[in-house]
């Protein structure tokens, strides 16, 4: 818990490894991943994970 009045200092996730890392690393201090990267593949893979939900959802409107 940080102190009262102290700002916690910014985080972000690394998708590769799931730990936290301050926001302005370029690479994951647990298991050293670009960020930028593995940020990018699971924006990809978010997006093609949509693609087959409204795919799914539009074949069992049809039956």
């Amino acid at each position: 818990m940080p102190e009262p009045g102290r700002i916690p200092v910014p985080l972000r996730l690394c998708r590769g490894c799931q730990h936290f890392v301050r926001i302005e690393n370029e690479a994951c201090d647990f298991c050293g991943g670009d960020l930028a990267a593995l940020e990018a593949a699971h924006q990809l893979r978010s997006a093609e994970v949509q693609d087959m939900i409204a795919r799914l959802q539009a074949a069992l409107a049809v039956h």
